[in-house]
């Protein structure tokens, strides 16, 4: 009888593990994305700047404007 409640309890605790396991892989697998993704985002920005740097500069100075304002507001 004790035998088959450890085996259960063993078999409880090995399909945790497992399920835990699989949600890391997962969790790895998404974050590999996410640095694709990112990667490609970086690079796309960077032909833009290249090919447009004026507008480019104009937007970042447009940004920098408005975040300044907001952050005057807050104070």
């Amino acid at each position: 009888m004790s035998d088959s409640v450890d085996g259960g309890i063993q078999d409880s605790i090995v399909g945790a593990a497992q399920r835990v396991a699989g949600g890391v892989q997962y969790a790895a697998e998404n974050a590999q994305h996410a640095v694709c993704k990112t990667q490609d985002g970086v690079g796309e920005i960077r032909e833009v700047i290249r090919a447009q740097p004026i507008a480019a500069a104009l937007v970042v100075f447009a940004l920098g404007y408005v975040f300044g304002r907001l952050a005057s507001l807050i104070h």
